[in-house]
């Protein structure tokens, strides 16, 4: 019995590092400029159909609260790309950008140590907070997809 119980606990200890090995994976592919292991990690598709559900008040999204410049940046898209603006402004060097929003070299580097907040807010859901809670934070969830863990929402 306390061998089930041991194991069960190293189970359950695997599971909760697990996501965090993918956020080390993320900064590490970050600093090294690795635009293809990047990608491997962020579900672009899914953080654009976030952002499109966020913006329909009637379906549920993974993004939470979003300040007013985020709705400023969405609203300035679809005046000047129209319907197709999310498509169109949402992809890799975005979602690069934003995790390094609150790094001092926009061009390089990760955001471990901009690294404000780091937990699970459901079992298979680790939400992130990149800088401090008054500085205009970015927020990223990453979700477990197909025993992978990647960035499904970015947003601030």
């Amino acid at each position: 019995m306390k061998s089930l119980l041991f194991f069960l606990f190293l189970l359950l200890a695997a599971y909760v590092v697990w996501p965090y090995t993918t956020v080390y994976q993320l900064d590490r592919t970050m600093q090294e400029s690795d635009r293809e292991a990047f990608a491997g990690l962020v579900d672009i598709r899914s953080i654009r159909e976030q952002i499109k559900r966020k913006m329909n008040k009637d379906l549920e999204s993974g993004v939470g609260d979003v300040s007013n410049e985020f709705v400023d940046w969405l609203q300035n898209g679809i005046q000047t790309l129209g319907s197709n603006a999310v498509e169109h402004l949402v992809d890799l060097d975005w979602a690069v950008l934003q995790l390094r929003a609150h790094n001092p070299d926009k061009r390089k580097g990760g955001f471990l140590r901009q690294l404000d907040y780091a937990f699970f807010d459901a079992p298979d859901s680790l939400l992130l907070r990149i800088g401090d809670l008054g500085d205009d934070p970015v927020h990223a969830r990453l979700t477990l997809e197909n025993w992978n863990w990647r960035v499904t929402a970015i947003y601030n």
